[in-house]
């Protein structure tokens, strides 16, 4: 509404309320006359509520257009309704969320993966010959844990898209831990003994060591075969959405999470 129209309802207004005070003067001087005039002063109360309230309209529905402006006819649209922003988000709101709640995970476990195998003890002979030696086979049972360290995330993996209403966040890949092997699970064979060979396999710490750290070698070159690395980050993107969806829903109830990995 413009300032004219503004002006003009303001002078409405004071006209009702003049006339208001005129009727009660005259029915005070004739307050002991005809009932006439006792209409005249209802009339002019009711005039001037009735002046109030539309005047208290005509306001209300100033400050509606301030909050939403409204243009004619615009291309193929017959009606352009601009919001100034009230319902709007930027990224900037969901970065604060999401890196809020990195700080609480940091390193995120998101995959463990089981793997076994097994290395040969020997104790040679007498000069080395096959029938003076003993062997023994020991089976090592290990786990390693795959990580995602959430530390390394940064305002830019934090992405906004505005009509499909989803926030795109990128993360590192997972990270393999070291393969670890519980003593209470490791299985001794029998001793293969030559057709010489006497006693038990003579093994100092070192050695048993020695092998051990072989069957761990040979698990490492078999989590790789078995594509376990892969199926670590398959489920590092499942457990990292887990964790932020919800902390997206409660920026917005409208918006959904998709995670990606930096290098894609």
């Amino acid at each position: 509404m413009n300032m004219e129209q503004n002006g003009m309802d303001e002078e409405l207004l004071r006209k009702i309320e003049n006339a208001a005070r005129e009727g009660a003067k005259e029915g005070a001087k004739h307050s002991g006359g005809s009932g006439r005039y006792t209409m005249l002063i209802i009339l002019a109360i009711v005039l001037t509520a009735v002046g109030y309230v539309a005047y208290q309209g005509i306001k209300m529905k100033q400050n509606l257009s301030d909050l939403f402006h409204v243009e004619a006819s615009v291309g193929s649209h017959d009606l352009v309704l601009e919001n100034n922003g009230i319902l709007g988000y930027t990224a900037a709101d969901f970065q604060e969320a999401i890196l809020g709640e990195t700080k609480q995970q940091k390193k995120l476990e998101v995959y463990t993966a089981e793997i076994s195998d097994a290395a040969t003890l020997i104790d040679t002979g007498l000069a080395n010959l096959s029938v003076f030696s003993k062997s023994q086979l020991i089976t090592y049972h290990g786990s390693v844990v795959y990580t995602v360290d959430l530390s390394k995330l940064r305002t830019e993996d934090i992405s906004l898209d505005e009509e499909s209403h989803v926030i795109t966040l990128k993360i590192p890949h997972s990270e393999r831990g070291e393969v670890t092997v519980l003593p209470e699970e490791i299985e001794f064979g029998d001793v293969d003994k030559g057709l010489l060979a006497f006693g038990d396999i003579k093994a100092s710490p070192e050695d048993v060591h020695k092998v051990q750290e072989q069957a761990i070698e040979k698990m490492k070159e078999k989590l790789t075969e078995l594509n376990q690395d892969e199926e670590a980050d398959r489920f590092a993107k499942l457990s990292v959405w887990e964790v932020y969806q919800p902390i997206v829903k409660s920026v917005a109830k409208d918006y959904s999470l998709e995670v990606v990995f930096q290098d894609e």
